[in-house]
């Protein structure tokens, strides 16, 4: 699924999401690959290219959780 990050604090929100799931979650783009739960490796992959960011769930239950996050906007809203 792909994914939009707007601000440092969009980043900031979705790594806190998905550090409390249990699985493997990932930041792609291109050739990079990152652990979504590091917000170093999430910040790197944004900044690289904040245009084409795709996120990858191994598991299918949290998937779905992410999905809605990100389809809700969750990690855009201001605080």
């Amino acid at each position: 699924m792909k994914a939009t990050f707007l601000k440092v604090e969009d980043v900031n929100r979705f790594v806190e999401f998905v550090s409390k799931l249990k699985g493997k979650v990932y930041l792609k783009s291109g050739e990079y690959s990152v652990n979504a739960k590091s917000i170093i490796g999430a910040m790197y992959i944004v900044n690289e290219n904040p245009n084409d960011i795709v996120v990858e769930v191994e598991d299918p239950a949290e998937a779905k959780q992410v999905l809605t996050f990100l389809m809700q906007g969750s990690h855009l809203k201001e605080e």
